[in-house]
């Protein structure tokens, strides 16, 4: 008479010890995932802003070396106001390197978050760089100058690339979470982060592309915080935040571009890391 074969299985707690080994690998893993996902879309980004200075170096070649002009346009024409990145994208026949893998709102055209333009956005997708206007919004020391006025709008005048005193060390554009503007200003560039509470909830983990007036791009660490209620941005490292300046000594509001840096950074409630 033949015994019955005996037929080998998984106890429970074996079947719970390898549930749990999968659980632990998972844990260690998917963040190794999300930082290689979030580094590819650094890279790409990065890409995108190189080719945004080989555009602005043949647009400044092509104006008499003086660097783009953003125009307004008031009423029902508005929604056609070439910003700084519709002037240089014939020089790339190309929009989609303006639109950063990390920015993501499909809020145009409400009125409301990354308004005007919605004519010739087509994507209708909030554009994902900036910029450099100055130091603050208000303050023309980036690459802008005074506002000329004409009928159904205004010009904000761009400068001439003699006037940029260090080009390799002045920002042109770059990421930014202006909402709804473009641009890189102390006081915009993180506007859209209203509820962040620590630097690594900024765009790339707080480190991001910022590409200069000589051509060259480069990922920078930055630092956020509250002024008045608004979120401020400026980069952690000192000399990184002269970079607005065209020429640091330039004055607006009674206080050089630099002394403007040194205040913001002062007084700012910086989040800690």
């Amino acid at each position: 008479m033949s015994l019955p074969r005996r037929h080998s299985a998984f106890t429970l707690i074996e079947l719970l010890v390898v549930i749990a080994i999968i659980a632990i690998l998972a844990a260690i893993l998917f963040p190794v995932f999300a930082q290689a996902r979030e580094s590819a879309r650094r890279t790409a980004c990065l890409s995108n802003t190189k080719q945004m200075g080989v555009a602005f170096q043949m647009y400044t070649q092509d104006y008499d070396e003086v660097t783009p002009s953003v125009v307004h346009l008031s009423g029902a024409d508005s929604a056609y106001e070439p910003d700084f990145w519709w002037i240089i994208q014939p020089y790339v026949k190309n929009t989609g390197i303006f639109y950063c893998p990390d920015r993501t709102e499909w809020t145009m055209p409400s009125g409301d978050d990354c308004s005007g333009q919605e004519g010739i956005n087509l994507r209708h997708q909030c554009i994902g760089y900036g910029y450099n206007w100055g130091i603050l919004s208000n303050s023309r020391l980036g690459l802008i100058t005074g506002r000329t006025r004409f009928p159904g709008g205004y010009i904000e005048t761009g400068v001439p690339l003699a006037g940029v005193v260090a080009p390799a060390d002045t920002f042109a554009y770059g990421d930014t979470g202006d909402n709804p503007r473009y641009t890189l200003c102390a006081n915009y560039i993180f506007q859209y982060y209203t509820n962040a509470t620590s630097n690594s909830q900024m765009r790339h983990g707080g480190r991001l592309n910022m590409q200069f007036v000589d051509g060259h791009s480069k990922s920078i660490p930055w630092k956020a915080g509250t002024l008045g209620g608004s979120v401020f941005g400026l980069p952690k490292q000192k000399a990184d935040q002269y970079k607005y300046c065209r020429d640091t000594s330039l004055e607006a509001g009674g206080m050089t571009c630099a002394q403007w840096a040194d205040y913001i950074d002062a007084n700012v409630a910086w989040f800690k890391d």
